[in-house]
């Protein structure tokens, strides 16, 4: 599943159905159609006239409808509205309920992957830079925020990032052995979201 529509436009979606049903050997047209009724999608609607969240259920619907094992998508979700995002999610999770069936999505909206995804690699400048099951990796972060007052060199030199304004800092730890914040009643410590330490590790520089 790619980000944009690559079927003829011209064509309805039951036209394109047929066409795939020659291709794929493993084509199901019964759970193609059932999909297109879950999905509200009239077959006999080309595909120029549809929504992207409808070209995107359309895109989804034959992806399952030929038995494949492995689901590769692009920022599926990309340019969705939240109401259509979260039910796009709610199918992918059921989805990988069968043990046989994975999914490999690609894509920049952190969000999506905090609610589906089991396992994440995060690359930056083509090289990996973390790859473990999310529950490890949001258990390994922590984000510490305080008055500036508070920000020293221990924190700037320990801390993976961080960012200050006039008043406030937080910075990002990947654990905070040995480091003296944890009893400073202005202090706060919290589990960061997937975007924070994505945010923070993308940085080059401590100079925020």
């Amino acid at each position: 599943m790619y980000d944009e529509n690559h079927y003829c436009e011209v064509l309805k979606i039951k036209e394109v159905g047929s066409i795939l049903s020659g291709i794929y050997k493993k084509w199901d047209n019964s759970s193609f159609n059932s999909y297109l009724n879950r999905f509200d999608l009239d077959s006999n609607k080309k595909i120029e006239k549809l929504s992207k969240g409808m070209k995107t259920k359309f895109s989804l619907a034959i992806a399952l409808s030929h038995n494949a094992e492995l689901i590769i998508m692009d920022e599926p979700t990309s340019g969705l509205d939240p109401v259509v995002r979260t039910e796009f999610l709610e199918m992918l999770s059921e989805i990988v309920q069968d043990e046989n069936k994975s999914v490999l999505l690609s894509t920049h909206v952190t969000s999506d992957l905090e609610k589906f995804a089991d396992y994440i690699t995060f690359i930056k400048s083509g090289k990996i830079q973390f790859s473990s099951t999310k529950d490890e990796i949001m258990e390994s972060y922590r984000l510490v925020k305080g008055p500036i007052s508070e920000l020293d060199g221990e924190i700037v030199k320990k801390s993976i990032n961080y960012r200050k304004n006039s008043m406030n800092f937080e910075a990002l730890f990947a654990n905070l052995e040995g480091i003296n914040v944890q009893n400073k009643k202005s202090i706060i410590i919290e589990k960061p979201t997937l975007d924070d330490i994505m945010i923070y590790s993308v940085k080059e520089d401590k100079k925020c």
